[in-house]
């Protein structure tokens, strides 16, 4: 059954590169002006689900409706409805700015009397006006995915997908980039595939976190973080592990979980008020501590580790 409040459906999707398994019984749904971030580590599968989304690759079984239409009846009209701008944008490096802009605007049917207004919308919209008339050969990263960006809304689209669209960036043009995100937030439904835990804390609506082809775990991000025992993580580096301590604060009424990785404890509680006590255990065999309240990388890494 398809929901018309549903804009991408995706069921039962399969599909193998020789021995390599990359989707294996993949289901997502997203709704109509949501911005979904999906999350997992490197192989999990999420640049070929959104390929497949995009009708650039075929599932070896299995289906995606987006609006209603299924990629292998309406590929052409699907590509019309989206945006899609990869990790490394393939920009013709000898047009310039505004040419590139136009000869996408003509490919996509963009109507004549309308291409110029949208240009120049667009070339405002991304902070690339006074670039217009430079050559693609002559821009750093982050101009090319400004121009990326620029690309992908040329044709108005209902969906933006996104893969990786801040790696590799500074800090000042990833923000900027994050801006330009947000500003479409809710007038487009928009994927965000990340490797960046708090860019998709910051701009998603549900955060689905797939490994091995899989939607192993989905929600707000507020909902993950939730997940994650306790409300304050503390972190203690120690000289050296100490089983017999370790037993010791686990009786504390405020110790939800304790874990170690090499020298480190990682102990999540449900609040501050134990926390001298727990450090007096370690006393003299403390190198470092620090608390944090749980973050999506804490999700990440449980949901990866179970």
């Amino acid at each position: 059954m398809y929901s018309k409040n549903l804009m991408i459906k995706m069921d039962s999707l399969y599909k193998s590169f020789g021995k390599i398994k990359a989707l294996n019984n993949l289901n997502l749904e997203i709704k109509k002006g949501e911005l979904l971030g999906i999350i997992g580590p490197n192989g999990a599968g999420k640049t070929t689900a959104i390929r497949i989304t995009s009708c650039i690759l075929k599932p070896d079984s299995g289906d995606i409706l987006v609006d209603g239409n299924s990629i292998h009846q309406e590929p052409i009209k699907i590509k019309s409805m989206i945006g899609y701008l990869p990790e490394e944008p393939n920009l013709y490096e000898r047009f310039k700015a505004r040419d590139l802009l136009n000869y996408f605007a003509e490919l996509y049917g963009v109507p004549s009397n309308e291409i110029d207004g949208r240009i120049e919308e667009l070339l405002e919209l991304v902070g690339m006006s006074s670039r217009a008339e430079d050559r693609i050969n002559t821009f750093s990263k982050g101009l090319r995915q400004r121009i990326g960006i620029a690309r992908a809304l040329i044709h108005d689209p209902q969906i933006l997908i996104f893969d990786e669209p801040t790696m590799g960036l500074d800090p000042a043009t990833s923000n900027n980039i994050r801006e330009f995100i947000r500003k479409l937030k809710g007038d487009k439904t928009i994927i965000l595939c990340t490797h960046y835990m708090d860019e998709a804390d910051l701009l998603c609506d549900r955060v689905a976190i797939m490994n091995q082809g899989e939607i192993i775990d989905m929600g707000t991000p507020e909902d993950l973080k939730s997940k994650i025992h306790g409300e304050i993580i503390l972190n203690l580096k120690l000289e050296s592990i100490d089983p017999p301590a370790a037993l010791k604060i686990k009786e504390f009424s405020t110790v939800e979980a304790v874990d170690t990785d090499g020298n480190q404890y990682i102990i999540s509680l449900n609040s501050k008020d134990e926390i001298k006590s727990i450090l007096d255990v370690f006393h003299g065999k403390i190198l470092s501590v620090n608390t944090k309240e749980p973050t999506l990388d804490d999700v990440f890494i449980n949901s990866i580790k179970t």
